[in-house]
């Protein structure tokens, strides 16, 4: 059967040959708080019994937390060449080809879920979230991010960037592939997660970005330390909620 998301997997298996082609050091989480904070969000909800990267990527989530998962660890990621990559990494996951529109897993298979950064690249979002309350046991717990509309830092930060790069005809001139992204606010996601049938406990945003070639060590720590000591705010890049089935 066709999926929506279908249409895409030859982006993805392109990009994931020019990006993803080999394991790489896993981030350095004091310059990555994306990374760290989605690890600190699922230890949160650790132990458990089952776990699914629902998107692994690289798998670098699984490797990070490899030492604290549980026996039963799974993924999936619509690009079978970035699985390959996670393969190598973790070699004990069982990671398969699917897309969220149609995991290929039982009913209530896990108790714990993490699907960072990909809902906003599905066609058919909410057919994505069924199926990740679907494979979730009753009070199992879904880690989910992604992309922030409203992230308005950030689009500060770099606006002097992005008017150099567009006025000396500069965007796009790296050639890296990029994949369709649909961004989303607080309201909007908390809303698409209830109506699959979760009950969202937590929300959050974080993460200012300085994008290259300004995104110096120090000031991506000084942006870090800011943003992790701020009270709770709408306007990071990275939007996540935390649910339970009930």
């Amino acid at each position: 059967m066709s999926l929506p998301s279908d249409e895409l997997r030859d982006l993805y298996e392109a990009r994931a040959e020019q990006q993803y082609g080999s394991a790489v050091p896993l981030p350095d989480p004091r310059l990555d708080r994306k990374f760290a904070r989605i690890c600190a969000l699922v230890r949160e909800q650790l132990p458990c019994e089952a776990f699914l990267d629902a998107g692994c990527g690289d798998g670098r989530y699984l490797a990070a937390l490899e030492a604290e998962l549980p026996a039963r660890v799974a993924g999936v990621d619509i690009s079978e060449r970035i699985l390959e990559t996670a393969r190598a990494r973790v070699p004990r996951a069982d990671l398969r080809q699917a897309n969220l529109e149609s995991l290929p897993f039982d009913d209530g298979a896990f108790d714990l879920v993490l699907s960072s950064q990909v809902i906003e690249h599905v066609v058919d979002a909410d057919a994505a979230l069924r199926e990740l309350a679907r494979v979730l046991r009753p009070d199992g717990a879904l880690v989910l991010s992604t992309d922030n509309k409203w992230n308005v830092v950030t689009r500060t930060l770099n606006a002097p960037r992005m008017a150099a790069a567009g006025a000396l005809r500069l965007r796009g001139s790296r050639g890296l592939i990029e994949s369709p992204a649909t961004p989303y606010t607080t309201k909007s996601l908390r809303a698409r997660v209830s109506a699959a049938g979760l009950r969202v406990e937590h929300s959050e945003t974080f993460r200012f970005h300085l994008m290259w070639p300004v995104a110096l060590p120090p000031l991506v720590r000084l942006l870090n330390a800011l943003d992790a000591h701020l009270p709770s705010h709408r306007v990071g890049d990275i939007l996540v909620v935390v649910a339970r089935k009930p």
